[in-house]
């Protein structure tokens, strides 16, 4: 987790550096830079998806979109600020400790972020199944306050690193484990369980005089399976990382030697950062609406016709004529879719320095 960190102004190539070899070291970068391309341009898509179909800008809809924004700093800022660090490294130019303050404290504050606003999702989903008449009632600050408790406490949090820093490192590893993983996990678990089971108690036998709340029903239940996939996701890529921190902070004496410590923090770190990149598209894969608007974007991009200044609902007039079928709702109308002071400490310090 976050913690002591002697890199940040030593001149000397920690011994993982050292042994890594060129090959293995191009392989990883390569990577890492695949990783921001897939990032950017999914969440992009996301984003662009939202601005241009009017019919995506649902409530529940602009909770993910505050995901995909943070997904989309992942892609932008702590990446290439955690390729900056073990590639300074590398060639022997070790950043400096204001520099890796910076970058521990965005990366936290964006993984906090991107966490707890999977956590407000799976409430909002669990209460649109479980009371969907009073869940279409709500008043907007509801919604607005949901959205606004992930950062403000992603930001309280990420302004503790440095003032935690080399003074009470094993507090904030428990405080980030606790409040950012662990609390999460249980109300997302806990939320898409009571989910399931009310599913399949038969709830939809209550709405059956109720056409428009059986079909927005059932729209629930795909939405929230697609949410239920995403937190799946979200526990692969997360788990490793807080378990590597916990260790590094209380038992560094079991990581393995420097240079694997170092391939197994490259490894959880790509795998938490991976998560940034999957979530968009398995939205365009539970979402109609997401991928014909994917599709819409796709062509105005490859016709280079139309400008997406245009309004929507002349724009994909336009567009019909080039694949009608695809805007197409259900109903069978056509509608707008629109980143050293000696080399084994260094190594367990960059372990504990790099949770979120």
């Amino acid at each position: 987790m976050e913690g002591q960190n002697s890199t940040g102004s030593t001149n000397s190539t920690p011994e993982a550096f050292a042994k890594m070899k060129l090959p293995e070291l191009t392989i990883i970068t390569v990577l890492y830079c695949l990783l921001i391309i897939t990032i950017i341009t999914g969440n992009g898509l996301v984003l662009t998806s939202f601005w241009v179909n009017r019919k995506l800008r649902t409530v529940t809809n602009t909770l993910i979109i505050n995901l995909s924004v943070s997904d989309t700093l992942v892609g932008l800022v702590s990446i290439p600020c955690w390729m900056y660090i073990f590639l300074s490294l590398f060639i022997e130019r070790p950043y400096t400790k204001a520099g890796y303050q910076f970058y521990i404290t965005i990366d936290i504050f964006i993984g906090s972020a991107s966490i707890l606003q999977l956590t407000s999702i799976s409430i909002e989903r669990c209460y649109a199944i479980v009371r969907p008449l009073r869940h279409r009632t709500l008043a907007t600050r509801v919604f607005y306050t949901m959205i606004a408790i992930p950062w403000t406490y992603a930001t309280m949090i990420a302004s503790l690193q440095p003032v935690q820093f080399q003074r009470w490192t094993e507090v904030y590893t428990i405080l980030m484990t606790t409040t950012c993983f662990f609390i999460p996990f249980v109300i997302i678990l806990v939320a898409y369980i009571t989910i399931y089971v009310y599913a399949r108690s038969g709830p939809m036998r209550k709405l059956k005089h109720h056409r428009v709340h059986k079909k927005a029903y059932k729209n629930e239940i795909r939405l929230s399976a697609t949410v239920a996939m995403i937190t799946g996701l979200f526990v692969i890529a997360w788990l490793p990382l807080f378990v590597v921190s916990v260790i590094a902070t209380y038992y560094p004496q079991d990581l393995p030697s420097p240079l694997w410590t170092d391939r197994l923090l490259k490894f959880v770190k790509f795998c938490h950062y991976s998560h940034s990149a999957i979530n968009p598209f398995v939205y365009a894969y539970r979402n109609k609406e997401m991928i014909k608007t994917f599709r819409y974007i796709g062509y105005k991009i490859i016709c280079k016709e139309y400008s997406l200044q245009q309004p929507v609902s002349t724009a994909m007039s336009l567009v019909r004529s080039y694949h009608r079928s695809t805007f197409q709702s259900s109903s069978g109308k056509e509608r707008p879719s629109p980143e050293n002071n000696n080399q084994a400490s260094d190594q367990t310090a960059l372990v504990r320095t790099s949770t979120v």
